[in-house]
């Protein structure tokens, strides 16, 4: 005799009851996931966000020398997954320090020996980007690519504020890490946010070759810098900055990527600047630069694969836009349209080069190690 079904038995063919029960469950669980997330990306976007324009802020108010650049240097501490702790914090400092130190010195010797200082510079731009490539840390790389190139090059122009430049770049660092310090306290990373994602381990022969061609590139221009007497000091650190991140993308269309994000980037800043001389008002600035960073910010948080090229228009269009109202001048314009075209200049250059030298000294398939061949698609 057949008998009803009970409310542990399945009916017969299947219905909400049976089979289908996991359905609305795992679709439950990846809605979670993703809100999840959600949520993760935009509370490291807020964090990076309202740290660099905290940053700024404080830049424009106070308005030391190179002020504007202090932005750059919070935005890629806001993007890893902890805050530096105290002691960390004071290594940074302390070795920041050391550095302009040492770095002033080389300033002076190039004034006295510029010679000399030349053909020094190219084994340490060699020793510096070397480290770099071996997985040392990006922000020291920075300090010692200012210290090797801006400060004898500003000494070369005007030797009375090279200590204030130095100064300066300590200055940058001790407020970008309390700043990053005080944004991960106030907005602290959740468990689901992304650990640091640790840098490809190159063979040895490959990162010497890397390193010379990065030294050739930027070596060469600091001596025509020198040669010719330019007075442009940022550029050769834009050439250096570019063709370390193009060499690290290893790949042509990442590199055309960074070049049309800092062509994005200098166009979102024209239009910056303008609203910015149609309203020139301090709390109108303050916020048009969070809109923008939190946009950015956004961006540089996303699951996209063009994720970090935001990371570079974030930084460009702080250089642009920073150097153009800081102070609020009435060569404002001037400095913004010398600032975009160094920019624009040194990128070209800088991937040129990098690519020209690549190719006639390319990788050995035996030094790139086994996995480590460049694909085709990478190049298309």
């Amino acid at each position: 005799m057949p008998t009803e079904p009970t409310a542990n038995q399945p009916v017969a063919g299947g219905d909400a009851s049976g089979a289908s029960l996991p359905q609305p469950d795992a679709r439950s669980e990846a809605l979670s996931e993703q809100a999840l997330a959600r949520r993760t990306q935009e509370r490291r976007a807020l964090r990076i966000g309202i740290g660099v324009t905290l940053t700024f802020v404080i830049a424009l108010a106070y308005d030391w020398t190179l002020a504007y650049l202090a932005p750059i240097f919070t935005a890629p501490l806001l993007q890893g997954p902890v805050a530096p702790t105290l002691r960390a914090a004071l290594g940074i400092l302390l070795a920041t320090i050391a550095i302009m130190l040492a770095c002033l010195l080389a300033a002076g010797f190039s004034q006295t020996y510029p010679a000399l200082f030349l053909i020094a510079l190219f084994p340490a731009l060699f020793w510096t980007f070397r480290s770099g490539l071996r997985g040392g840390s990006s922000l020291v790389l920075i300090l010692l690519l200012v210290g090797l190139m801006l400060l004898p090059m500003v000494a070369s122009t005007t030797v009375e504020i090279t200590r204030d430049v130095a100064g300066s770049f300590i200055g940058n660092i001790g407020l970008s890490l309390v700043v990053t310090m005080l944004m991960f306290g106030l907005l602290p990373p959740l468990p689901s946010e992304p650990a640091r994602v640790p840098k490809p381990v190159l063979p040895a022969a490959e990162v010497d070759r890397r390193a010379w061609i990065l030294t050739a590139v930027t070596g060469s221009y600091a001596v025509a810098y020198f040669s010719f007497g330019w007075t442009n000091v940022h550029t050769p650190i834009y050439i250096a900055v570019y063709a370390y991140s193009a060499n690290l993308a290893r790949g042509l269309r990442v590199t055309k990527g960074i070049l049309a994000a800092n062509v994005a980037a200098g166009l979102l800043t024209v239009v910056m600047y303008q609203l910015t001389v149609m309203t020139p008002h301090f709390p109108f600035l303050a916020a048009l630069v969070l809109t923008v960073n939190l946009i950015l910010a956004r961006m540089i948080t996303s699951d996209a694969p063009w994720a970090p090229l935001a990371g570079f228009a974030l930084s460009v269009v702080m250089i642009l836009y920073g150097e153009s109202i800081i102070p609020f001048s009435d060569d404002g314009g001037s400095n913004f349209g010398d600032r975009l075209g160094e920019l624009g200049m040194a990128a070209l250059y800088a991937v040129g080069a990098l690519y020209v030298l690549d190719a006639y000294f390319p990788a050995r398939p035996a030094a790139l190690g086994k996995g480590q061949e460049p694909r085709a698609s990478e190049n298309g």
